[in-house]
C-alpha cells in the first residue's frame, strides 16, 4: 500500500533569512510519500523527480515531454529530484516543501504533486538537474510518464491564512500512470531506410525521434497483429536530427512500425 502526506499552507509573510524565495502569498506545499512505483511496477529509483502542479479544474491536464502543462491555464510551479530509499527498503518522496511563485498563484483551484518517470532507456538512472531557457530548474532529459501522488483543493482566497491540511491516501486515491503529452505539431518517427539482412534479421534507420523519449519497433505478420515489441531495451536520441539504426530479429514478421515505448508493456 502506498502512503502519502500532503500539507498545504498559504503563506502570508516573508520568511526569515531567505529560507524561501519570494514574498508574501507564496503557496507552500509540504509532501512525502512511500512505496512509490513506476507504471511497470518497479520501485522508483532514488533521485526521481516530483512536481507541484495546479489547475482550475478538478483534474490537472497532464505534462508534456518537455515539462510544460499540456492544457492551457494549468501551471507547473516546481520540480525537484526527491525520491529516497527509506530504512524499510521502500522508495518515495522524502519530506519536501514545494513552493508556488506568488506571481503565478491564483485563488482556489486544485494543487497536485506528480511523480515523474525520467528513467533512461535502460531503466537504470534518472534525469539530472538542468535549467531551461526561462531559468527554471528541470530534468535534463524528456519526460516518459507521470502519476498523481497527492492532491488538495484550495479553499482560501489570497490574503487569508490557511491552516495546514494533511491527508493520508492509499492506492485507490492515487492517479493511474499516463504517458507524457506530445504536442500535435511534434514530428513523428519515420523509417528512412529498411532492408532484410537475411531471412531473420531486419535493419531499419529511423529519423525524427524526439530526444530523450524511448522508441521501439512493433511488428507482426499482419497490420492488425503488430503487438510484439522487438527490443528489450528501447532506443533514444540525444539531439535533434540524429538517425538511429535498429537491428531486429523478425523471422515471422512482415509489418513493422516505429512507435514510442509504452510506459508499461502488457505481457
Amino acid at each position: 500500500m502506498k502512503f502519502s502526506k500532503f500539507c498545504f499552507t498559504l503563506a502570508t509573510a516573508v520568511f526569515a533569512a531567505g529560507a524561501f524565495a519570494g514574498d508574501a502569498l507564496n503557496v507552500l506545499v509540504s509532501f512525502w510519500s512511500t512505496n512509490d512505483r513506476y507504471a511497470d511496477g518497479t520501485k522508483v529509483l532514488p533521485g526521481e523527480w516530483y512536481a507541484l502542479c495546479w489547475s482550475p479544474n478538478a483534474e490537472f491536464g497532464g505534462i508534456t515531454y518537455d515539462f510544460k502543462p499540456a492544457v492551457e491555464g494549468d501551471i507547473i510551479f516546481d520540480m525537484m529530484p526527491r525520491a529516497k530509499v527509506y530504512e524499510d527498503g521502500n522508495v518515495g518522496c522524502k519530506f519536501t516543501v514545494f513552493q508556488a511563485d506568488s506571481d503565478l498563484v491564483k485563488e482556489g483551484g486544485n494543487y497536485f504533486v506528480y511523480l515523474l518517470d525520467t528513467r533512461n532507456a535502460e531503466g537504470t538512472d534518472v534525469a539530472k538537474v538542468t535549467t531551461n531557457n526561462d531559468g527554471v530548474r528541470v530534468p535534463d532529459t524528456s519526460l516518459n510518464g507521470v502519476s498523481v501522488s497527492g492532491s488538495y483543493t484550495a479553499e482560501a482566497a489570497l490574503g487569508q491564512n490557511t491552516a495546514a491540511k494533511s491527508d493520508v491516501v492509499d492506492d485507490a486515491d492515487v492517479g493511474a500512470w499516463s504517458e507524457s503529452a506530445v504536442p500535435a505539431d511534434t514530428k513523428k518517427p519515420r523509417i528512412v531506410d529498411f532492408k532484410f539482412v537475411d531471412n531473420a534479421t531486419v535493419k531499419i534507420s529511423v529519423a525524427d525521434m524526439v530526444p530523450g523519449l524511448k522508441y521501439n519497433v512493433k511488428m507482426g505478420s499482419t497490420p492488425s497483429t503488430m503487438t510484439s515489441y522487438s527490443l528489450e531495451t528501447p532506443k533514444t536520441v540525444v539531439a535533434d536530427g540524429e538517425t538511429v539504426p535498429f537491428e531486429i530479429s523478425a523471422s515471422d514478421a512482415s509489418f513493422f512500425q516505429v512507435v514510442r515505448q509504452p510506459i508499461k508493456i502488457e505481457k
